[in-house]
């Protein structure tokens, strides 16, 4: 069989405004027409090349369609059916996901971890969708229902070669519509919100590369304090550790390729996390659900609550502090004597000072491995 004829048995519909686009974005251009019924199109570099587009009036529009896309493909050298999946690429939100381990080399993963590759890809896009309508550490309820409808519509795509590869295809579905400014893009009119969702996705990814950049340097968990307003949250923090499998163990990299429109140019993004970045972002989801451990910081502040059960040498204080301009109240652990100390200080109304690591719930604080307890005399205040 020729593949003409398999062309005309077998090939997707593909419209002419989508081919249209297609040969504009490769540098083609409209060169003339025939009467009403097709225009021409060529190329500055290739004057040989030709590819005519049939209009609404052409007889055997269908077949028409179908040999344009035989010259598109001869002229790329390539199957007919390859270009034409680019073609259709141009029209659609795809991410990928890539996990590379030891373990996934042949194409192959868990089950455990492929069930939840496949779980958390669908959690990814829906952080990304509600940080669409708020923009929150940390997003306890289910997405708006519009987005919830939209996101029901995703397709697992044609898996790929190489460790292990899922894509996940979000449909351009003008039904689902967003009118709002969505992050730093203005939009004039409503936009699809399968679109709105991946420029949301980018941003979130972006603005959590920067942060964590500048979290490398610093070491202070408030370099992710900005990346929220960029839609960051604990919620796509987690939804990336779930690529990283079970055990967090797995470096793994998505490629997101948007749909040609108003907030993207069809080039795809590129994101990696490896062993390091997977860390962080364990640490980063904790911040945002305000269950995170400050480690080795010194407290001061006065006592305002001594508790120690009867017979016994150790007993707990609470010591109002200020925690990164934040007034807490922090259990602290004390034995013997320093317990004694504490509770002199707390009759005299003086400060302390103890040293530890600070764990931050989000109704409490606690101050782990106490040490270096002691009164601040006047003194030492001068």
């Amino acid at each position: 069989m020729s593949e003409n004829e398999r062309h005309n048995r077998h090939t997707p519909p593909v419209s002419v405004e989508q081919l249209q686009a297609y040969l504009q974005s490769k540098q083609w251009f409209e060169d003339g027409m025939i009467r009403n019924v097709a225009t021409i199109w060529h190329r500055h570099q290739d004057e040989d090349a030709e590819v005519v587009l049939p209009t609404s009036n052409a007889k055997d529009f269908q077949q028409r369609v179908r040999d344009a896309l035989i010259a598109l493909a001869s002229f790329e050298k390539r199957d007919v059916f390859e270009a034409i999946g680019d073609v259709k690429r141009l029209f659609l939100n795809a991410i990928t996901v890539r996990v590379i381990h030891a373990d996934t080399e042949d194409g192959t993963i868990p089950i455990n971890d492929g069930v939840l590759l496949i779980s958390k890809a669908k959690d990814m896009l829906s952080a990304a969708a509600q940080a669409i309508y708020a923009k929150r550490r940390n997003f306890s309820g289910r997405a708006p229902k519009d987005a919830r409808e939209c996101l029901d519509t995703l397709l697992l795509g044609q898996t790929e070669i190489g460790s292990y590869v899922v894509s996940v295809i979000v449909p351009n579905q003008t039904n689902f519509v967003v009118d709002q400014v969505v992050a730093d893009q203005e939009t004039a009119d409503a936009v699809p919100l399968s679109q709105a969702i991946m420029w949301s996705l980018v941003t979130g990814l972006d603005a959590l590369a920067k942060a964590s950049t500048t979290y490398e340097k610093t070491r202070n968990l408030k370099a992710f304090d900005e990346a929220v307003l960029s839609g960051v949250s604990a919620n796509l923090c987690d939804a990336l550790l779930g690529f990283s499998g079970e055990k967090h163990n797995r470096t793994f990299e998505i490629t997101v390729t948007a749909a040609a429109g108003p907030m993207f140019e069809n080039v795809p993004r590129k994101f990696e996390f490896d062993g390091n970045h997977v860390e962080v972002l364990e640490q980063v989801s904790s911040y945002y659900k305000d269950d995170y451990v400050l480690p080795d910081r010194v407290l001061t502040g006065h006592i305002t609550k001594l508790v120690r059960p009867k017979d016994e040498t150790t007993g707990t204080i609470t010591l109002d502090s200020i925690i990164g301009d934040v007034e807490r109240k922090v259990r602290v652990e004390l034995k013997g004597d320093d317990y004694h100390l504490a509770v002199i200080a707390h009759d005299q109304g003086k400060l302390v000072r103890v040293q530890g690591d600070v764990h931050i719930k989000p109704k409490a604080a606690e101050l782990l491995n106490p040490k270096s307890f002691g009164v601040i005399e006047i003194e030492d205040l001068i």
